[in-house]
This record gives structure tokens, C-alpha cells and sequence, in this order.
């Protein structure tokens, strides 16, 4: 994930009422995924084998190399004309360019094969610095094994739509591999009804608490929130806080802007953004695997696959 913070006059804040939240006291699992698998994915990928997963780098390969063999498995179809889950592309930028490697696959939707829904989560991370490995297991192992598991699940139940699963590249460079996706679309822009982003579903430093942000600039959304609130095995809260100190003009990321959702929200499509908060380990080397509650991380990729299915229900 890639925020901004706005840094504001701290005399200020103090003057502000703290922001209240849900009591977040609930807890269930329900195993509609494969949580052995998604373990052992979320696992690998953020091993020390794939130092980091840093664009262009030999990580970064090994990462695409697994995802390609994953989405082989699954039985994705390819997007591109050439029969591969690679997507190259070419940002340029004012003074350079960014080259990278999208991958992508997709479902066919059984009453809206023409409609589709994006799944994103981006797949690089920060690489190494010095002898330090910057895993990535929270920033973005998390979101690519979920969508990985989610895949696994739709692939046997099926969908009303087709459902693309896409695996970002150079997000943590500025949100690059979806940039680039929406610029030159493996299908009609018009045809892409919705976008779901998971970015950092793993870390649980907030007492249960997964955040789904996106619902109030698409009002159709609203329902879907209030119905995964609801069913949710944790406490999902509508719309990430921008401060985490409960103080509403402290410094904070924009979740608008914070990850690849933000490219499909600047095209209008809806989008809903997955994700815990911002913590202690986010951007460290210490954003590794034995930091996870893994309990916690299967019920966060539960409600995400819930969100899904409640998304898919919209026939607007």
C-alpha cells in the first residue's frame, strides 16, 4: 500500500472530539475458504525467496512465476491475445519510465458473462535494503493469497459475472500496474461494472477490526456494506478512519488515494477498498509472516470473499 499523510497543526487536533468506534468484541469463522491453502500461499510469497517482491526485480519474477502456476491450477482463463497471464505495460512518467508485470485471469460469469467485476491486490513490495529483507507479508502478501483463495472458491461455485483476477504490479511506486490496466483494458472500459481491492488484510493490531471503504460514492454499495457488516465473522467497520488516534484532523493517509482502487475510482468505477489500518510493522522489515494472527486472516478473507458474492448479487 502507498499513502500520503497530511500533516496538520497538531494545537488543532487537540481541540477536536475523538471519533468513536464500533465495539469490535465479535469473532467467528465459517471456513468457506481453504485456509490451509491460503496459509501456505500467503507463506511463500512472503518468504525470504522472493526478497521483498520488488518491481523488476529476480523476486518479482519468482512471485510471477507463482502466480501464473496458481492461476494454471485454479483454471483461469487468459486475458491477453497471446495465451499468457503476463501483462507487461510501460508507464511513462514526466522524466523516466516504470516497467512492469501485471497478471491477470479471469472467470466467465454464468448470467452476465459480458459484465465484470475486478479483483485486485497488488503483488510487489519493497525488495531489499542493505541485508534486509522488506517481506510484505501484511503489504501485499495478504491481499494476493486472498484473492488467490477466493479464486479457488469461485472457480467451483461459479458467478452471475465474470470475475477478473489481477495481481498488480508496482503499486508501491505510485499504484502503476493498475494505472496502466485501466489505461489500456484487456476488455471494454464500460464493461468493468466494479472493482474490489485488498490491500493489508492480514495484521490484526485493532481489536478484530477490517475496515471496507468505497460505499459512500456509490450508493448501491451501502447495502452490500450493511448486509457484510452483518455476516461478517469480525468487526468489518464502514469507511477507513483517516486517523487512527481518533482525532478527525490529525495526520492520516487519503484511503481514497492509498492503493490501486484509486485508479478505477478515476475512471468512475465503483470501487470497495479491503484493509486494515496503518500499524507498526507497515513499511518495516518486521511486516512478516509469524507477525499474523492467523485466525484473524482467515476471517478477513472470508468477509472479502463475502463482499464478492454480495457485490455479484447487483444486477444495476
Amino acid at each position: 500500500m502507498i499513502v500520503k499523510n497530511i500533516r496538520l497543526i497538531a494545537s488543532l487536533c487537540l481541540l477536536l472530539p475523538v471519533i468513536g468506534y464500533a465495539d469490535c468484541n465479535k469473532f467467528e469463522l465459517y471456513n468457506t475458504i481453504d485456509s490451509e491453502r491460503l496459509w501456505e500461499d500467503f507463506s511463500y510469497l512472503a518468504s525470504d525467496d522472493m526478497q521483498g517482491r520488488k518491481n523488476s526485480s529476480s523476486g518479482s519474477l519468482l512471485a510471477q512465476e507463482f502466480l501464473i502456476s496458481r492461476f494454471t491450477e485454479i483454471g483461469l482463463k487468459t486475458l491477453s491475445q497471446n495465451q499468457t497471464f503476463r501483462m507487461p505495460f510501460r508507464y511513462e512518467t514526466t522524466f523516466s519510465h516504470i516497467d512492469g508485470v501485471n497478471i491477470g485471469g479471469y472467470l466467465i460469469g454464468t448470467t452476465y458473462p459480458q459484465q465484470y467485476i475486478v479483483i485486485t491486490a497488488h503483488y510487489d513490495h519493497l525488495g531489499m535494503r542493505g541485508n534486509k529483507i522488506f517481506n510484505g507479508a501484511d503489504d501485499n502478501a495478504s491481499g494476493v493469497s486472498a484473492m488467490l483463495a477466493i479464486a479457488d472458491e469461485i472457480a467451483q461455485q461459479g458467478s452471475q459475472h465474470s470475475i477478473i483476477f489481477l495481481a498488480t504490479d508496482a503499486e508501491e511506486k505510485g499504484l502503476y500496474g493498475s494505472k496502466a490496466f485501466v489505461q489500456n483494458p484487456p476488455v471494454p472500459l464500460e464493461q468493468i461494472k466494479y472493482n474490489l481491492n485488498l490491500d493489508m488484510i492480514s495484521q490484526n493490531q485493532e481489536k478484530s477490526r477490517l475496515y471496507v471503504s468505497g460505499a459512500r460514492y456509490y450508493s448501491p454499495f451501502k447495502g452490500v456494506v450493511a448486509k457484510a457488516i452483518e455476516e461478517a465473522g469480525l468487526c468489518l467497520v464502514n469507511q477507513h478512519r483517516r486517523n487512527r488516534r481518533g482525532y478527525a484532523m490529525a495526520m492520516g493517509p487519503d484511503w481514497r488515494k492509498a492503493s490501486d482502487h484509486a485508479s478505477f475510482g478515476k475512471v468512475d468505477i465503483p470501487y470497495l477498498f479491503v484493509g486494515v489500518g496503518e500499524h507498526k510493522y507497515y513499511h518495516t522489515e518486521k511486516d512478516i509472516v509469524e507477525t499474523v494472527d492467523q485466525n484473524f486472516f482467515q476471517a478477513a478473507v472470508e468477509t472479502s470473499f463475502n463482499i464478492l458474492k454480495l457485490m455479484d448479487q447487483l444486477t444495476d
